[in-house]
């Protein structure tokens, strides 16, 4: 009993010293990196996805364009990565999923089909999804590809491949130089798995996150000391 005291004693004074020792204003370093911190807390927060699988329509997914083609949309985003991975669940070939994305709407997709079950590559050209991104204001593109798995009890087809991230790198350093964020999901299965995620800095500008922290550091201790509770938790 008596250990349990001294345990309770010693976590109240350590509580009281680190209460005591941040209710000083945050330097410049620490609210750079809690700006850090906010900006990916909102960024993520923003691309939060329904979990689950999701019904399509039959009669839209077998007659979807091989060689590629433009269809409007009007689904909210949180939907969409599992709509894509409904649309691409038992398809032999890989195929691949462009959606455009503002305002947490998908208002555009395009998507064609790859030539076998082991590749697939986007019939629209780069300059292109930049381009229509670009005219009707979109802010995010998002991508999706399928891995047919020919055995799911033996194999896992749910990661990337390492071509897909090097083509994802090349794809988020256009796209974000443009001011447009880039996600990037591997479909298996009816199931979408989120793999790169790169907002470009115009998303979320860590200079007005920094900005708004600097406005509530030092207007009182407890404001600095729940600024530090931030910075750690």
């Amino acid at each position: 009993m008596e250990t349990i005291y001294v345990l309770i004693l010693g976590l109240l004074a350590g509580l009281l010293i680190f209460v005591f020792a941040h209710l000083r204003p945050l330097d410049d370093n620490e609210i750079g990196k809690l700006g850090n911190k906010r900006r990916k807390r909102y960024i993520r927060k923003y691309f939060t996805f329904f979990v689950g699988t999701y019904s399509v329509n039959n009669e839209f997914k077998r007659f979807m364009n091989p060689d590629g083609s433009f269809y409007k949309f009007n689904e909210k985003l949180e939907n969409f990565p599992a709509i894509a991975a409904a649309l691409l669940k038992y398809k032999k070939h890989e195929w691949i999923i462009v959606a455009f994305e503002k305002s947490k709407l998908i208002g555009t997709i395009w998507f064609n089909k790859g030539p076998n079950n082991s590749s697939v590559s986007l019939h629209l050209p780069l300059e292109s999804v930049v381009n229509v991104a670009k005219k009707d204001g979109y802010s995010s593109v998002l991508i999706f590809h399928n891995h047919p798995n020919s055995n799911p009890n033996v194999f896992n087809c749910t990661q990337p491949s390492n071509q897909d991230i090097v083509s994802a790198k090349v794809f988020a350093e256009r796209l974000n130089n443009h001011g447009i964020n880039l996600l990037e999901f591997v479909c298996e299965r009816g199931v979408s798995y989120e793999f790169y995620l790169s907002p470009s800095d115009c998303f979320y500008p860590l200079a007005d996150i920094i900005e708004g922290i600097v406005r509530q550091n030092g207007v009182s201790k407890l404001r600095n000391l729940g600024l530090h509770i931030e910075r750690f938790f």
